[in-house]
């Protein structure tokens, strides 16, 4: 069964279009949860590259240009789950006793991410819930990694308006929609969005335990006006995973499709050679797949910055008319420069939607190559 195919009935079809911030990503709540993404259908391939309309396997394409990429600019569903229970933020609980808060008493702070109590690991939100109640106001001793740190901390739940709190808020897994940016027929790994998912209360970046990509259907457009975002809309259209997701950094997410994307291949600008001027921007909006549309590149930032080195303006008619500009759920949106692949978008300016930021496309293959060495054995498999 084809993986990329639009289903005739949806299975646990959500809807979602919740904001986060600034970045080009659609996010929505899921179990109590956060989450990111965009549109649809990677089986269609970016073919617009190259004058004769025929697909080209991804083989073909890797053997024509060594070292190549394909574009490819269809919109993802994201499912993520985190490596241990993140701390979003902390509360006050009432007690007989007054106000308190029993996590920050013990030192924990928004952004920890709890690994165990007392010695079980915290796979979810939900094994936290029983470790607070088993405890029947005891001590519970969780390991919590902060950055790089890993220490202990001692809670005390405390019991308030029917049950044993901590003053904890707590996410365990995001999901939403994005752009894959293009496939890396040397690794087999395909990178998106451009930059990492955060969690929209800490603004740090997620640590990924596990996840996988997922299709979806764009039904939708908010469009974008100054001081307000827009944003693509739509849902998941299957429960069946697409492959695997094997990182979530600061330039992007990357991970292994089932299925490889067709499409001709490009050659990766190197930084020193993008330059401001006309650029293609290759956006998904509707089921209909990627399409190119006109941009600039307005300013070139410093080589040495990780994420937002390109500053882009949509120039496009037809573009501003859909969207405004950027919208939330073109991250990851391929940015081509004199038939290269020069970028990807990540954000959008709330005061002005038709400019936003864009990352160096090389800064993303450097990426994937390293994950793709790291991953070598699945992606052999």
């Amino acid at each position: 069964m084809k993986l990329f195919r639009k289903k005739i009935i949806f299975r646990a079809i959500r809807m979602f279009s919740l904001c986060i911030g600034v970045t080009a990503v659609t996010m929505l709540a899921v179990s109590g949860i956060l989450g990111t993404g965009t549109g649809f259908s990677f089986a269609l391939p970016a073919f617009a590259f190259h004058g004769s309309g025929e697909k080209v396997p991804a083989s073909r394409a890797a053997a024509s240009i060594p070292g190549g990429v394909i574009p490819v600019g269809s919109a993802f569903g994201i499912k993520l789950f985190t490596d241990g229970v993140i701390v979003a933020s902390l509360s006050d609980v009432y007690t007989e006793e007054g106000l308190c808060c029993p996590a920050q008493r013990a030192g924990i702070k928004p952004g920890d991410y709890l690994l165990e109590a007392d010695g079980v690991s915290l796979k979810n939100n939900r094994t936290l819930i029983k470790a607070i109640g088993k405890s029947e106001g005891k001590e519970i001793t969780f390991k919590v990694r902060r950055g790089d740190q890993i220490f202990e901390a001692t809670v005390t739940p405390e019991f308030s308006e029917g049950a044993l709190k901590t003053g904890m808020w707590v996410r365990d897994s995001a999901a939403g929609i994005g752009t894959i940016t293009f496939y890396d027929p040397e690794t087999g790994v395909f990178a998106g969005l451009g930059h990492g998912i955060c969690d929209m209360d800490t603004s740090g970046v997620m640590a990924l335990k596990s996840g996988e990509p997922a299709e979806i259907t764009l039904c939708g457009i908010k469009k974008g006006e100054a001081n307000a975002p827009g944003q693509l809309k739509g849902y998941f259209s299957s429960d069946e995973s697409m492959g695997t997701l094997y990182s979530n950094n600061e330039t992007g997410v990357y991970g292994m499709l089932n299925q490889a994307p067709e499409g001709a291949a490009v050659k990766v600008a190197p930084r020193e050679e993008v330059k401001k001027g006309p650029v293609k921007l290759l956006v998904s909006l509707d089921d209909t797949g990627p399409q190119l549309y006109d941009g600039e590149i307005e300013k070139v930032g410093p080589l040495s910055d990780n994420t937002r080195n390109l500053v882009l303006k949509v120039t496009d008619p037809r573009l501003l008319e859909l969207t405004g500009g950027i919208v939330q759920g073109m991250s990851g949106a391929p940015i081509l420069q004199g038939g290269r692949l020069a970028g990807a978008v990540t954000h959008v300016f709330t005061e002005d939607p038709t400019r936003g930021y864009g990352i160096f496309a090389e800064t993303m293959l450097e990426q994937c190559r390293k994950i793709g060495e790291e991953n070598s054995s699945d992606l052999a498999a």
